[in-house]
């Protein structure tokens, strides 16, 4: 009877696997055809690629400079992270879309594996393979993969940060307070201090509710910091010598002001303003397909969620809670709660493993059409396309030509 049993186990996992398997390499095989295939979109997007175009053309890879009304200059809305490895990519493969956005599917496909592994050394291959398959199919987070955008990258430090303290609560070894630093000082390089942020915050939730003070004044955090500030105090110091005033306005006006006061001195544009609450509604967003799918559980048990006190549901919950203070809260905040959410769901929704997993390939296909179709519509309703119709089409917020054309603005490099 036992090894009845086993066979039926170990062949229900071979199938749950092929099924895993051939999502990830449909998800996989669209996303890459659109990377290489659709035109950079306005405005953020081609920004970005401007940016990391314009490192690769000049081989300047410290300070980011674009065209902004009509003069190339500095960029300090965002660390340059993204835009350095976008440059890279561009020295070797040329300034194409596939090349800039070539960074952030890495970081999705890294996030994908750190989600794999911390929920398989928690809860065991099973949940690590739902999980793996839920995270994936987030049709938010997979569509923003293959954008050259700082959300991914983001959300890959963020939630991979806090797997590895998952993980070090359960087995406090260096190994894991190193990598912890060493996302979080990528995530510095990547959009700033709201990386630190977003994982303190449940952490230090996570030790009031769970009484799990230990965890947190450990030796090894140490080091955790000193790995962080290695990685990333350099450039801040360097940004601030070649271009004075940048530590201010960047902390203070990027980092802080803008989540306080509608005017806060935005050099580049105007803050996305919303409402307070609005990352509530986000949040189910981000999730989906599967938000859909535990409404029903949480209301049966809610009382042992509470209970239970799990600390990827006290994460993603935290950081809901953190977005819902401030109006200035775009979709894509929130991204870094999706593989928490994944988490969460494959080990606690256990009575409706089965429902998922034959969930799954409908996710994918949700996920797929759903990218498909906001691309198309999005490359056939711009005006700012690629080619010699961008030549009658620069101002100050046509970002494309400069990325397919080289930088134009006064003071632009010849």
């Amino acid at each position: 009877m036992f090894c009845i049993c086993r066979y039926a186990i170990i062949c229900g996992m071979k199938k749950k696997i092929t099924v895993l398997s051939a999502s990830l390499l449909a998800l996989f095989a669209v996303r890459l055809a659109f990377m290489a295939t659709m035109p950079v979109f306005e405005p953020s997007e081609a920004r970005y690629a401007a940016i990391a175009a314009n490192m690769a053309r000049t081989g300047d890879f410290l300070v980011p400079h674009f065209t902004c009304r009509g003069e190339y200059c500095p960029f300090a809305g965002k660390p340059p992270l993204v835009f350095q490895t976008g440059a890279v990519f561009c020295r070797i493969l040329g300034v194409n879309e596939f090349a800039v956005r070539l960074m952030p599917f890495l970081s999705y496909l890294f996030l994908l594996a750190i989600v794999f592994c911390a929920v398989k050394k928690l809860a065991g291959a099973a949940s690590a393979c739902l999980a793996l398959g839920i995270c994936a199919t987030c049709v938010p987070l997979y569509g923003t993969a293959g954008l050259c955008m700082t959300d991914v990258p983001l959300s890959c430090c963020v939630a991979g940060s806090l797997m590895l303290y998952a993980c070090h609560r359960a087995d406090r070894r260096l190994g894991y307070a190193l990598g912890i630093g060493a996302l979080l000082g990528c995530g510095m390089l990547i959009k700033g201090p709201v990386a630190v942020a977003l994982f303190a915050l449940p952490v230090m939730v996570d030790a009031v509710v769970n009484r799990k003070w230990s965890v947190v004044f450990d030796w090894r955090w140490i080091v955790a910091m000193a790995v962080l500030l290695v990685i990333a105090a350099p450039w801040f110091v360097i940004m601030e010598m070649r271009t004075p005033g940048f530590m201010r306005y960047f902390f203070v006006n990027e980092n802080l002001l803008r989540y306080l006061v509608h005017d806060y001195g935005d050099r580049y544009g105007a803050g996305r303003e919303t409402f307070r609450g609005m990352a509530l509604a986000w949040m189910f967003v981000v999730a989906l397909p599967w938000s859909l799918v535990p409404l029903r559980y949480i209301w049966g048990k809610r009382r042992d969620l509470l209970a239970t006190r799990d600390f990827f549901f006290v994460s993603f919950v935290s950081i809901t809670a953190f977005w819902c203070l401030t109006s200035r809260v775009p979709m894509t905040y929130l991204l870094p709660a999706a593989p928490l959410f994944a988490a969460w769901l494959a080990q606690r929704c256990g009575g409706m493993r089965m429902h998922m997993w034959r969930m799954l390939p409908l996710a994918v296909i949700v996920s797929e059409l759903t990218v498909a179709s906001v691309m198309l519509v999005g490359c056939l309703c711009t005006d700012k396309m690629r080619g010699e119709s961008s030549l009658k089409k620069v101002s100050k917020r046509h970002f494309a030509y400069e990325f397919y054309h080289g930088p134009w603005g006064r003071g632009a490099p010849q």
